[in-house]
């Protein structure tokens, strides 16, 4: 999902809103309840910001249950945005939820780097870059061969009986950017 939005970026840039994402695409479908237990917050915690996601269109109720057992899910896996908003208000909001994006990522590589792997799972998690001389469209194409690659993989979050036994969720994370106070003609 394209996020045009400067209300629905400011209400995804939040911590506890990312986390509830990436756990409801985790789970498939869940309570406020199960999720404040997974991540050990008060369910009404948890209800209210599941409430903010729905509002902005991120979740919705998931079929069955109703009231306080009413599970959630997620609409869609990805959310994409751009700073090159039509307004300061556009612009000021993409910015914000990019930082936060950034800053909630980064811990978790942190985090992830000093948490030993299972056997099974150990060297396979990657991490690398590099700094490249690219045009405009070579970078865009760089952008669109990484979705590529992923694509094949997306549907498990929604079909978990599409999910092989031996897996985990893994997150890949990529962000192509022009470096700072370089010559940009």
């Amino acid at each position: 999902m394209e996020i045009k939005d400067p209300k629905a970026m400011r209400a995804l840039a939040h911590p506890l809103r990312m986390q509830l994402l990436e756990l409801l695409a985790v789970e498939g479908a869940a309570t406020a309840t199960r999720l404040g237990e997974l991540l050990d917050e008060s369910p009404s915690n948890c209800s209210f910001h599941l409430r903010v996601l729905a509002k902005h269109g991120y979740i919705e109720p998931a079929p069955g249950r109703t009231g306080r057992n009413r599970p959630w899910r997620l609409i869609d896996i990805h959310q994409s945005w751009t700073a090159e908003q039509h307004d300061e208000a556009g612009r000021t909001a993409a910015s914000a939820l990019s930082a936060a994006l950034l800053e909630w990522e980064c811990s978790r590589m942190k985090a992830a780097v000093s948490t030993p792997a299972p056997e099974a799972w150990k060297g396979k998690p990657s991490s690398g870059g590099a700094t490249l001389w690219l045009t405009p469209e070579e970078t865009e194409q760089i952008g669109r061969e990484i979705d590529a690659l992923l694509t094949p993989y997306t549907d498990r979050w929604r079909d978990q009986e599409s999910r092989p036994a031996e897996g985990r969720p893994v997150r890949v994370f990529h962000n192509i950017f022009l470096l700072p106070n370089q010559d940009q003609s």
